[in-house]
């Protein structure tokens, strides 16, 4: 399954590595997104279909959530391909 990004989720993603990056060794950011992409690669090859998001906006959205670390990742399902549409702390989230 193909994974693509909103304008939005891919900043924040772009954000995120570079924070990693900035703030721990060199090599970090890289490390926690191959670990990030290899999480995606396992969720989306499962045969068990993801949950709506049990946040309000995102429900009324019909976005679907996983959670990896301490991140909500928001994504929509169009045939084969999935559209992360959100990235964001989970400290970030109120209902």
């Amino acid at each position: 399954m193909q994974v693509n990004y909103t304008l939005n989720a891919f900043v924040s993603l772009t954000e995120l590595v570079n924070f990693i990056e900035g703030t721990n060794t060199l090599g970090a950011g890289i490390r926690w997104l191959d670990k990030y992409e290899l999480f995606l690669q396992k969720t989306f090859q499962a045969k068990r279909k993801p949950k709506l998001c049990h946040n309000r906006t995102f429900n009324k959205l019909n976005l679907y959530c996983i959670y990896f670390n301490d991140w909500v990742i928001a994504f929509s399902i169009h045939e084969e391909t999935v559209l992360i549409e959100a990235i964001l702390h989970k400290s970030r989230i109120a209902d």
